[in-house]
């Protein structure tokens, strides 16, 4: 999302943004010495808050809701979606307190901060600020319907640094081409694409990579990442969850938004499945009674209980950073149990027997991920 501050230096609006690469500044409009401090702090602050309902529109799209019956979430969210036509013109003839001093309230966010917005800049009577305010604020509604159409340049860029839960088919195969470049991924990954999107194609190649890693060790698809885990740390549970779900019928996208959905909702204060949550504490106290009294340490570690194995904070790329890592995890394995040389006259340089080994790993799992790209859905896109 943008966020609105004032340059008292220069006695400017200002707005900012991260990318994939850093954040952005841009200048909005110049401030009249006649708005007073609290009046230039409450403007910026109700952009702030006007930009975080338009962006969550995207990051909670109604079509990832259960349901568009009246009254439901999906309902609301569609509603807040269909005001982004209504935002500049609140903004230019907000709702004011009548002769009595009441007011007109929103429960829509992105329709009461349109008016709240309007309010400031009503109290500031400058008309100049208020055309600036207009244009920045399209400015944002575009970037937001940029980033829905899977269109990450520009404004949009921000949407790289936002967990969505709903992927675009667009950013997917634009993932899944740089997965082909590269099958442990790489940066752009990171700067230039939608999280979750990203995540649905990194899943896809996980599963490629696990299943030729699968097929050379006798090692279950599942257990790929945890043996990787005994040559080298790295995050198993997410990327070992994601071939679970995937194993047993999931598509990539289903597997993937589901994991992230439920990261938001406990993010938002929510425990969505009470049944696993149910399972979860009756583990915990398994684990407690079975090491009762043997170590105090342990039973507060079994007493705490991660309802999720993503970060809520940042659930789409902290999914992407462990599929990568699961991929890697493949590539190690693969390592340990591919073919070396059995006597001196087949003897070959580390390196160059590295190179052919990580040459090999790579040629297969794209092999396989190419084979089994349906489950990609973007046949449609071809």
């Amino acid at each position: 999302m943008t966020r609105y501050a004032i340059d008292e230096t220069r006695s400017e609006l200002v707005a900012t943004w991260e990318t994939g690469y850093g954040s952005v500044a841009i200048r909005v409009a110049p401030l009249a010495a006649s708005i007073p401090p609290r009046q230039r702090l409450a403007l910026a602050a109700e952009l702030s808050g006007l930009s975080e309902a338009l962006w969550r529109c995207y990051t909670h799209p109604a079509s990832a809701a259960d349901s568009l019956e009246i009254n439901t979430e999906g309902w609301r969210r569609e509603q807040a979606r269909n005001e982004f036509a209504s935002v500049t013109a609140n903004i230019s003839k907000p709702n004011l307190p009548d002769g009595d001093g009441l007011l007109m309230v929103s429960y829509d966010p992105v329709e009461e901060y349109a008016h709240r917005v309007g309010r400031c800049l009503h109290a500031a009577a400058d008309a100049v600020l208020t055309a600036a305010v207009v244009a920045d604020v399209e400015a944002e509604i575009a970037a937001v319907e940029g980033a829905e159409l899977g269109d990450l340049s520009g404004r949009s860029a921000q949407a790289v640094q936002l967990t969505r839960q709903d992927a675009s088919p667009v950013q997917v195969a634009a993932a899944n081409q740089i997965l082909t470049d590269d099958p442990l991924g790489a940066d752009e990954l990171f700067l230039n694409l939608d999280p979750t999107s990203a995540c649905v194609a990194a899943a896809h190649w996980l599963l490629a990579a696990a299943e030729v890693v699968s097929e050379m060790s006798g090692t279950a698809v599942t257990e790929i990442v945890v043996e990787a885990d005994d040559i080298e740390a790295l995050p198993h549970a997410t990327p070992a969850a994601v071939l679970e779900l995937m194993e047993i019928g999931l598509s990539p996208t289903d597997a993937v938004t589901g994991m992230i959905r439920y990261a938001m909702a406990v993010a938002e204060g929510e425990a969505p499945d009470v049944d696993d949550l149910r399972d979860k504490l009756e583990e915990a106290d398994e684990k407690a009674e079975r090491y009762e009294g043997n170590d105090p340490e342990a039973d507060t570690e079994f007493m705490t209980i991660r309802l999720t194995t993503l970060d809520p904070r940042r659930p789409a790329r902290d999914m992407l950073e462990d599929l990568l890592a699961g991929i890697r995890g493949c590539w190690l394995v693969y390592q340990e149990y591919a073919e070396r040389p059995a006597g001196p006259e087949d003897d070959v340089s580390d390196d160059k027997l590295d190179d052919e080994i990580d040459t090999a790993f790579r040629n297969e799992v794209r092999a396989r991920a190419s084979a089994d790209r349906r489950r990609l859905n973007l046949e449609d896109r071809d």
